[in-house]
């Protein structure tokens, strides 16, 4: 089994530590090594360039920050992805971490199997947000949309809302007293309206859009 390398910057050795703790576990993964700020990350690479697959990478560090060093890395290393892990859930830190090159954004106090999830998926090459993520750039998106003319019709905007949340058609429905296959149809004219295919698009649009605050 090909192992996923993993170079972990934090500038918190109890995080980093608690971090190792949870995937000790997992035979597919290995910390190569550690970083106490985005300047010693880049000063690993410029020696071990070919060493890591996946950065694990906090925003707000000394010397250099997660940021700037994800946008050093995404021009100068394009084998190595980056992981944003981070206690903030703010739009403009998850939309200049993700302009400036990182694949994914969860959150500190994830779960570890979401946290392996999302490791394994960033080292595919896939984007990973952890929902508290994307339920705050949509909704950052919903309101800067409410403020101009908002392609959306209240009912579509409820849904939207609700389905960021990760609830289920039936779970909306309900909620809205209407049918799973109505809700069904709300969310297709959402996709058409925003052209877009899936959630995680949505949040992509947001972003590109600078719609993100």
């Amino acid at each position: 089994m090909k192992k996923i390398k993993i170079l972990l910057a934090d500038d918190h050795i109890m995080i980093r530590n608690g971090i190792k703790l949870m995937l000790k576990k997992y035979s597919d993964f290995e910390i190569v090594t550690e970083a106490n700020n985005g300047q010693e990350v880049i000063d690993y690479l410029a020696i071990h360039p070919n060493s890591i697959d996946v950065v694990l990478m906090d925003v707000n560090m000394p010397v250099m920050d997660g940021i700037e060093a994800s946008h050093i890395i995404n021009k100068a290393y394009k084998n190595i992805k980056v992981l944003a892990l981070t206690m903030h859930t703010e739009g403009t830190y998850i939309t200049k971490m993700l302009k400036a090159g990182a694949l994914g954004y969860i959150l500190k106090e994830t779960e570890t199997s979401e946290l392996v999830a999302a490791i394994r998926a960033v080292a595919l090459g896939n984007k990973y947000f952890s929902n508290e993520v994307s339920v705050a750039v949509i909704e950052s998106l919903m309101k800067i949309e409410a403020a101009k003319v908002s392609p959306l019709t209240v009912r579509e905007s409820e849904v939207l809302s609700y389905k960021a949340k990760g609830l289920t058609n039936k779970e909306v429905g309900e909620i809205l007293s209407i049918s799973a296959r109505t809700i069904e149809t709300h969310k297709r004219n959402i996709m058409e309206k925003l052209k877009v295919r899936n959630i995680a698009e949505m949040i992509r649009y947001a972003i590109d859009n600078q719609l993100t605050k």
